[in-house]
This record gives C-alpha cells, structure tokens and sequence, in this order.
C-alpha cells in the first residue's frame, strides 16, 4: 500500500469465443480495462498509435479457488488506448484468449493496492469476473456474461444528490440485476473498497442498477 494512491478502477468482462462451440477445451476471451492518474502511469499518442503498453507493471490476474488447467498466465498490464492530460487520466485495456475446459466455474481478480484518494483512498481493491462454463439446464447452450460499459472514475457533485444509471448488456436478452460487490459471497470482489465504508452515507443501489448517491468529500 502506498500514499501515492493512483488506482481509479475499471472492469473484467469475458465471453465465448465461438457461441455455437461444443467439445472441450472452450476458448474464452478476457477483456480488462483499467484506469489509472495520469502521472502513474503516462501514455502518450504514439504509444496509443502503436499499441505500446501502460508503463506500469502491475502484475497478473488470479483465479478463485483455483486456475482451471489451460488459463495459464495472463497478464493484468493493459495497452494505451485513451489519456486525458487535463482530467489527469489514462485508461488500457487488453484483450486475452484462454483456452479452458467444459464445465469449469471460478472467478478471476485484478487485486492490488493504492485506490484513488477519494471518499476512502489509499487502501486495497480487487476487481472480480465470474466465468461460468457449464451448459445451461434448460437450452444446453453456454450463458453469455452480462457487460457494463460503465468508465471509473465518474465525478459527482459535492452535497448535491446525484442518480447514475449503470448502463448493462446481455446477449441471452436476460433481465439483469445489480448489487454491490462483497467479500463475503466465497470470493473478495472489492477488498477495502466495499460499500459501505467506501461510499458515503447513505447511497443506495437498486435492482434496476440505478445509482442514488450525495457526495460527501471534495476528491
């Protein structure tokens, strides 16, 4: 942990490389997204251009309660994609095949230290996805992961309540559902920063994925 907090959060989304694939092993693609300060982890537009990655070692993702056999190692260091010098932001993303075995079910984790000095900063943080290969009961079809294509970190207004509609996907057209992320469901899904110490008092979440929230710290 350190004091420079430079961690602004971001997402781990995955999906089937082929939705009509049968046999094994299955060939999943990850995508992770993260966002950082601008002084921790500088890009610039050539490194953009060139698809160089975020100078920044930041280690590999983890898998709960175990790697199934064919993930192998995969690396949580993104590529440039977008900077903001002004808003003092970069943002990486990365794009990674694995090829695993029908009916494997774990979660994977972007862990560390060193979130944004905001409401709670400077503690630690984990971003989770859950990957679920076993056929559905009811169609014998593989489940598509919802997405959200949701950016951190959004800015809110000091003592000024504030809505934010989480926008969700979903390719099976299911109807989604949102809850805050815990530690207490089998995996760490937010390490010390899950609600509510991290947010202010009384923000609420609702199953719809709506957002109500009153700044309470100038950030």
């Amino acid at each position: 942990m350190v004091n420079g907090s430079h961690f602004l959060g971001g997402t781990i989304t995955w999906q089937l490389q082929n939705k009509s694939a049968t046999g094994t092993p299955v060939a999943v693609l990850i995508t992770q997204t993260y966002s950082w300060i601008y002084t921790s982890a500088i890009c610039t537009s050539t490194m953009i251009a060139t698809n160089q990655l975020i100078p920044i070692s930041v280690g590999t993702l983890t898998c709960s309660p175990i790697c199934p056999v064919g993930f192998g190692t995969v690396s949580a260091t993104p590529h440039c994609t977008d900077i903001s010098v002004i808003n003092g932001i970069t943002v990486g993303q990365r794009l990674d095949a694995v090829y695993i075995p029908a009916g494997s079910n774990f979660s994977i984790a972007f862990a560390g230290g060193a979130w944004c000095s905001l409401t709670s900063g400077g503690s630690s943080w984990s971003n989770t996805s859950h990957v679920n290969l076993v056929l559905r009961t009811n169609n014998g079809k593989y489940n598509s992961a919802p997405v959200s294509t949701m950016m951190s970190p959004i800015n809110i207004i000091l003592n000024e309540r504030t809505i934010i509609t989480v926008p969700l996907s979903d390719a099976d057209g299911y109807v989604l559902r949102c809850r805050w992320a815990t530690s207490s469901n089998g995996v760490d899904e937010c390490a010390s920063a899950c609600s509510p110490s991290s947010l202010p008092s009384n923000t609420t979440i609702y199953s719809n994925c709506t957002i109500v929230i009153t700044g309470s710290t100038v950030g």
